[in-house]
């Protein structure tokens, strides 16, 4: 069985380097020629992900050790929305005072409603 290149093409790590503001996506320490970011797949290559700029997040260490297991697409919106603020789905479950996945969907969801009225 032929494994699948686990690494970014250059053009997309431009692309995040660009959109992240060469910063870390979650705590926004400053990266410089002495303090690097890494590529983070949001989804793992091993549960399906790719390397599109969609599946990559520029991290600094710490966080890119504490950054959740995603195992597929439907957690890719909680992990955007909440990985900024939050190590883990279950530190965002007990911010939300829920206990599974499911309700912190619901609770998402209502959240992100809520931020959209605001916008619009």
């Amino acid at each position: 069985m032929k494994r699948k290149n686990s690494e970014f093409p250059v053009n997309v790590k431009k692309k995040v380097i660009e959109h992240s503001g060469n910063r870390c996506e979650r705590c926004d320490i400053d990266f410089d020629e002495d303090f690097q970011g890494e590529f983070h797949h949001i989804i793992p290559v091993i549960y399906g992900g790719d390397n599109s700029i969609d599946n990559c997040s520029l991290l600094c260490y710490d966080c890119h050790l504490v950054s959740p297991d995603v195992k597929d697409k439907k957690d890719v919106l909680i992990y955007k929305y909440f990985f900024l603020r939050f190590a883990s789905f279950k530190e965002a479950a007990r911010h939300h005072k829920v206990n599974t996945r499911f309700d912190l969907y619901i609770q998402v969801a209502l959240d992100i409603a809520k931020i959209s009225k605001e916008k619009f």
